[in-house]
């Protein structure tokens, strides 16, 4: 499961390792059988992901798959692609509860905005929120979410378009370390982040009033929080006039991660997922079309975890995240 990776288990390459299958776990029969069983049942019920939080569901029949999994996105490579995923056997409301039953092992859901939901629905909707780019069919750029672990499954993909995008930060870091030392040193102090609607309540600003670290080794390994956007509106909302070196810095993570050869880049097929530690990877996607029946639309799953025990985060990057979770009304903070 474990490609060679260039500097350390988590900075790889897309042309080192040739393809998904360099990450790639297959759920064998007995797993996708107590997923089809648990699922059902529980749907049957009346409940979703949000009647299971804090609720220990995670299955019996997956606990040394995903301990293994656990084990590759926080201390290896990063980065699963599991496969197998029973979808074709459930409905869309059967799958959403089993994947969260078939990944519950990975850490305690997150919320994931300011609704406070705790499975993201990622499909085209028509809302009026650009800036939720999930919700999107327009082309997404490199950027990190808001968790541990992200779990994004696919239920149904687009006829075209919509290639999964993932890259090393810690192979990003690399490559600019050797390449531009200043760019990195100011990657690594960070920029302040534009809240948009989804405001902490202590923020008394529309930006965070503390730079949040983009590339920054701690414990470790590389990780940070890149939404290039997110960098720009703060700078605008408040009246900060970024420094030429600092857009360069700033664009440079987003040129380095699509040179050729950096990315892992494939097209998710149904019941395909990837499973990837959110602090040391960059995530994008490309545009896709949308068919004429929106039952045919493409739909992914995804779920935001916080890892047990808690993950190292550079105080930078715990800061910002956390002030997010109060935002998004996470459970946990009830709790």
């Amino acid at each position: 499961m474990t490609p060679d990776c260039i500097e350390g288990a988590s900075a790889w390459t897309g042309e080192e390792v040739g393809g998904p299958d360099a990450f790639a776990v297959d759920l064998n029969a007995v797993e996708r059988d107590a997923i089809v069983d648990a699922a059902r049942r529980i749907a049957g019920e009346g409940k979703t992901v949000a009647d299971l939080w804090g609720v220990d569901v995670a299955l019996p029949e997956l606990a040394q798959t995903m301990a293994a999994i656990d084990a590759e996105v926080a201390e290896g490579c990063g980065l699963v692609v599991l496969r197998g995923m029973p979808v074709g056997e459930l409905s869309d409301d059967e799958t959403a509860v089993g994947w969260h039953l078939a990944t519950a092992q990975l850490g305690r859901l997150r919320s994931q905005s300011g609704w406070g939901d705790l499975m993201g629905r990622v499909e085209y909707v028509d809302d009026g929120r650009d800036w939720r780019g999930y919700t999107k069919s327009k082309e997404l750029n490199y950027h990190t979410d808001h968790a541990d672990t992200v779990a994004l499954l696919c239920v149904r993909q687009s006829a075209a378009g919509g290639l999964s995008r993932i890259v090393s930060q810690a192979a990003v870091h690399a490559i600019i370390a050797r390449e531009n030392p200043a760019a990195l040193t100011l990657l690594q102090r960070g920029f302040p982040y534009a809240w948009y609607d989804e405001v902490p309540p202590e923020a008394t600003r529309p930006a965070s009033d503390f730079d949040v670290p983009v590339l920054v080794e701690h414990a470790g390994r590389v990780q940070g929080v890149y939404i290039q956007s997110f960098m720009l509106e703060a700078a605008e909302a408040t009246g900060r006039e970024l420094t030429g070196g600092e857009i360069r810095a700033i664009e440079l993570v987003r040129q380095v991660a699509n040179r050729p050869g950096v990315a892992l880049e494939f097209a998710m097929q149904p019941g395909e997922a990837l499973i990837f530690d959110n602090l040391s990877m960059l995530h994008a996607r490309t545009a896709f079309e949308l068919p004429d029946d929106p039952a045919n639309r493409r739909l992914l799953y995804r779920l935001w975890y916080g890892s047990h025990p808690p993950r190292p985060r550079h105080p930078g990057v715990a800061r910002y995240e956390d002030a997010l979770m109060r935002a998004y009304k996470d459970p946990a903070l009830a709790n």
